[in-house]
């Protein structure tokens, strides 16, 4: 049995962390039920943090608050068009409720209504015989919210949103905020290119929709990298724990990011006995061979001194930089213009950037060459 599999997101059942966002969603369906009020709530972080992850508890929780809610997931793959991506979302809608018994009339008219709709262009058209032809992308939504009679809430959760363009982000800002008939509780996720989206001048209407739930989902503190180590054994119902001393090894090698943690978990645990500190130091070749898929293809041309500058600038535990903090870091120019050119930093003006590579790459590019690397005062 595959304990950790740090190819797929985590189950619910295995997610850790993050509970700061997890009492938000909880008090949010509160909200919902008592009030009918939706919310909203944006999550970034960088690849392999686990946005995914966050997003299918979300899902997981309100299906467990709320056995009769409509969840929906959209993964992005491409840019879309708002048409697009409103009849993405109103096509999850219909099939989950499709797939349900016992539908009234209205529920069943509106259902169809939606199965007759395509997207040409930037807009949608009806292609059922008696149904009207072309119509606004709202009108398809509206239909959606139309067939969700008796429902208790509506979740939509939409991954890889830094695909999304300021409208598609302006669009969801309208469907949050349109009356409707049962609360939404809108999730978003997306990488460091969605925090930038979302801090220009013309979005500042949309990050209000936001308000007081935008969530970071970086790297694990030591406490959550043990939760992250212990749920998948609890769900498998394996007795066999982590020492302490492996637990603080691998949080230490791993900077705590979650998809190194779960590297180095499925090349050192085995269920014959507890792993030790040393046993995670002994395999760290095979954790780094399970996470080359992804880590190796990344910077393979920096050298050591842009890998330790990268590490140092990912220790400050955030994406902006300013001169004061590149001064604080001891950081030659140079290097910090090498990484621009690699595309690890992203010069936003003089003298500020932005972190826009996953940390992971340092931490494992530094590993891989047995880099010492200073800790960070951040």
């Amino acid at each position: 049995m595959r304990v950790y599999d740090p190819q797929t997101p985590a189950s619910p059942e295995s997610f850790a962390g993050r509970s700061e966002l997890q009492e938000y969603v909880r008090e949010a369906l509160d909200t919902g039920a008592r009030l009918g009020k939706g919310s909203s709530m944006l999550l970034h972080g960088y690849r392999g943090s686990g946005k995914t992850s966050a997003l299918r508890k979300i899902q997981s929780i309100v299906l467990s608050t709320a056995p009769d809610a409509v969840v929906v997931e959209v993964p992005l793959r491409v840019p879309s068009s708002e048409a697009m991506l409103i009849h993405a979302i109103a096509e999850q809608i219909r099939r989950t409720l499709a797939a349900r018994p016992g539908l009234s009339t209205k529920v069943r008219r509106a259902l169809d209504s939606l199965s007759a709709v395509n997207v040409l262009g930037t807009g949608v058209e009806r292609t059922v015989s008696g149904v009207p032809g072309s119509t606004h992308p709202l009108t398809v939504w509206n239909d959606a919210l139309g067939a969700l009679q008796g429902v208790p809430i509506l979740a939509i959760c939409i991954d890889d949103a830094e695909l999304l363009r300021a409208e598609e982000i302006g669009i969801l800002k309208t469907m949050a905020e349109t009356a409707s008939p049962i609360p939404i509780l809108l999730a978003i996720a997306g990488g460091p290119e969605l925090k930038e989206k979302m801090s220009q001048k013309d979005a500042s209407p949309i990050l209000r929709v936001f308000s007081g739930a935008v969530f970071d989902i970086g790297q694990f503190t030591e406490t959550e990298t043990r939760e992250a180590l212990d749920a998948p054994l609890k769900r498998a119902k394996i007795s066999i724990q982590w020492d302490p001393s492996a637990v603080g090894t691998l949080h230490h090698l791993t900077h705590g990011y979650p998809y190194l943690v779960q590297c180095f978990a499925a090349a050192t645990f085995d269920q014959r006995h507890s792993p030790t500190s040393a046993d995670v130091r002994l395999q760290t070749p095979a954790a780094l061979q399970l996470a080359a898929s992804w880590l190796e293809r990344e910077l393979p041309d920096a050298s050591d001194e842009d890998i330790r500058a990268f590490a140092r600038i990912a220790g400050l535990g955030r994406s902006d930089l300013g001169a004061s903090d590149i001064r604080s870091l001891r950081i030659d120019y140079r290097y910090i213009t090498r990484l621009v050119a690699e595309g690890v930093l992203k010069r936003l003006a003089r003298g500020h950037y932005e972190l826009r590579k996953a940390p992971a790459i340092a931490y494992f590019h530094a590993l891989r060459r047995g880099l010492v690397l200073e800790p960070v005062d951040g």
